[in-house]
């Protein structure tokens, strides 16, 4: 009786197992495929311009407040 069980939780395993990695190199495939025939188009960043009024002043003594509180 035990050696059936230990047959079928073996035969479990192999069919989870075989399962996980059919799908991790069918996701591969698919990742590769997508990103060499649907190539993501790279987009430059604005640039944020600092301006003369802008609050570092109001971090500066907001960082001040809380270090001094610690």
């Amino acid at each position: 009786m035990i050696d059936v069980g230990l047959i079928i939780m073996a035969v479990g395993m192999l069919v989870v197992f075989a399962f996980l990695a059919i799908m991790v190199f069918s996701m591969r495939f698919m990742s590769s495929f997508i990103l060499k025939f649907f190539p993501e188009k790279e987009e430059p960043l604005p640039v944020r311009a600092r301006t003369a009024g802008s609050n570092d002043a109001e971090v500066a003594v907001a960082i001040a407040a809380a270090y001094t509180l610690n």
